[in-house]
């Protein structure tokens, strides 16, 4: 691992996972948005085992550090949703070729991008949040990105529960996340390794999000996340189609 951070490519994933960090810990939400379709473009290993394992970490220190904010009524039935989902994606997962599997995570990222784009108002109902958990749990179990459906939920919400109910859902909904690919075989000591090479940059980026924040007031940070993020996918769609 350590030659792995020491290359261009390692580089490349280190300057990801900071800028990931900081967005993480502006919004709630955003950390996989950005560095799951990097990362998959720097090497495919690191999604989606190791981008749910280092973001769950991440989250935890922004769920903790705001936990009285946090919503336990709506996370309950956001996490019904997610649990479900998740087994259907790790079976989906065990279906796909490599070629099929960037071909989906291409697909979801721009799904991603076009929810998040589409202006569309959810009240943050028990049904809404079952729903959105539902999407969430499968869009991050087979790709690692799984805040989009939560996020248009959230839009309206005040933004310390957004931040910090967004975090709880992701800490837990991390966790089933692994549970499943772990038992479908996609999650072993490599992602474990390679979460752990990453996480002190992630959390680095985690303590600069005071910067974040400020461009999340004037309205900037979700323009550069969906910038990058549909960017990366039509890459990875380019290749994966040639």
């Amino acid at each position: 691992m350590i030659d792995l951070l020491l290359s261009w490519p390692g580089l490349a994933a280190i300057v990801t996972v900071i800028a990931a960090g900081a967005i993480q810990g502006s919004t709630g939400f955003g950390f996989n948005m950005l560095s799951a379709p990097l990362l998959a473009l720097i090497d495919p290993a690191f999604v989606p085992g190791a981008v749910v394992a280092v973001s769950t970490l991440v989250c935890i220190g922004g769920a903790v550090s705001e936990r009285s904010a946090i919503d336990w009524r709506d996370l309950r039935y956001a996490l019904s949703g997610r649990l479900i989902a998740a087994l259907f994606a790790t079976f989906a997962i065990g279906l796909m070729t490599p070629r099929g599997f960037s071909l989906v995570f291409g697909l979801a990222v721009l799904l991603g991008v076009v929810l998040s784009l589409a202006g569309i108002r959810f009240r943050c109902t028990p049904r809404n949040l079952f729903g959105a958990g539902l999407v969430s749990g499968f869009m991050g179990t087979l790709t690692s990105i799984g805040a989009p459906p939560m996020a248009m939920v959230y839009q309206d919400a005040d933004p310390a529960r957004m931040r910090a109910t967004l975090n709880a859902f992701f800490v837990v909904g991390g966790v089933v996340s692994m549970v499943a690919l772990r038992a479908g075989g996609h999650f072993g000591a490599r992602d474990v390794a390679l979460a752990a090479a990453l996480l002190p940059f992630a959390l680095a980026g985690l303590l600069l999000s005071g910067w974040g924040r400020r461009l999340v007031h004037k309205g900037h940070m979700k323009r550069i996340v969906l910038t990058v993020s549909a960017a990366s996918a039509t890459v990875l769609l380019w290749r994966a189609l040639i």
